[in-house]
């Protein structure tokens, strides 16, 4: 069998089906691959244990992954460019890879589709409005959301309304974006996400885009970039909108610097609309800081004035009472 032409079908029938992940996985004998789109996970084919690992170690070779290494878990995505389908398109891939406790590989594929696809939809595109509006002042914006939830895209997205010298910083980098300088964390040649972070503020970008806040130094260095005065955009994995705040605050213990930068939060999740296709929904909150007497408040009861919201609760419903319709992404003037 021609393990490139079996690759390119996987990538290129996933990629017209708008399938989130693709999962290569042992089992007894041989392997299994299965499709995710939402929340079902579906059984496609069965291979050989030869044509499992074979299909593993391309994808993992193509992804800049050791090859060799079958036990450690590894990361990589890379720009698929299929030779033998009917697409054309580049597609980007997300890549993980680890082996079992009989080194037996497992990978997972996530195909990424940035939010400017014609295929992508949401439920509200009053929402898209309202987080072009309300992210364009210097200062701290939060994204959170499930994994492939489409966080990325969205911050590509609002960083793209504007001509403006735009440095990403992402361990990988997820999407391509030809007028970003996008940095890549590579921990073998010392590039961490605190390296990378110094050296963008030297470039004194408009915009910094930083991909996941992981740690308490990510988050003091993701603070300090909105301290002197640059717009920033960065993830966080939170439960829901109300469990964002509570997140940062773990990672770096209470700060008042941060009330003093934090202009917004975000969140998201991909939701099946009416005609079973995935669309984003969305609730966020956007800050002012009121400025109280310390004779009325302590620091840590400081709080932020509210000048644009929306609920999980009130855009779900609105959601519903929509019967659940979406619409298409629009150019936002």
């Amino acid at each position: 069998m021609d393990i490139q032409k079996l690759s390119d079908k996987i990538i290129a029938d996933a990629y017209k089906r708008r399938i989130e992940d693709v999962y290569i996985l042992p089992k007894a004998e041989d392997y299994q691959l299965f499709e995710r789109k939402g929340k079902n996970r579906t059984l496609k084919q069965n291979f050989s244990k030869e044509i499992g690992q074979q299909l593993i170690s391309r994808f993992k070779y193509l992804g800049q992954m050791d090859i060799g290494e079958k036990r450690k878990v590894q990361s990589g995505a890379l720009t698929y460019r299929s030779e033998h389908s009917s697409v054309n398109e580049k597609i980007r891939l997300r890549l993980s890879s680890v082996g079992d406790y009989q080194h037996r590989e497992t990978l997972v594929i996530r195909l990424l589709y940035p939010l400017s696809d014609q295929h992508f939809r949401c439920f509200s595109t009053e929402d898209l409005v309202a987080l072009h509006r309300y992210t364009k002042e210097r200062g701290l914006y939060l994204f959170s959301g499930p994994v492939g939830s489409g966080k990325t895209s969205l911050m590509y997205r609002l960083a793209q309304e504007n001509a403006e010298q735009i440095i990403t910083v992402e361990d990988p980098v997820e999407l391509e974006e030809a007028t970003f300088l996008q940095l890549q964390v590579n921990e073998k040649i010392h590039q961490s996400y605190e390296e990378l972070l110094k050296l963008s503020l030297r470039h004194r970008p408009d915009l910094l885009i930083v991909g996941e806040i992981r740690d308490a130094l990510t988050a003091q260095m993701t603070l300090r970039a909105a301290l002197t005065g640059h717009r920033v955009f960065a993830t966080i994995h939170a439960r829901e909108l109300a469990g964002i705040l509570p997140r940062i605050e773990e990672l770096m213990g209470y700060q008042q610097a941060l009330i003093g930068c934090l202009k917004g939060i975000v969140y998201q999740e991909i939701l099946p609309d009416k005609e079973q296709s995935s669309a984003v929904l969305w609730s966020y909150q956007f800050f002012e800081k009121i400025q109280e007497e310390p004779t009325k408040r302590s620091d840590k009861e400081a709080i932020f004035q509210v000048v644009k919201e929306k609920c999980w609760q009130t855009s779900h419903l609105q959601a519903e009472r929509n019967d659940w319709r979406s619409y298409p992404f629009e150019e936002i003037e």
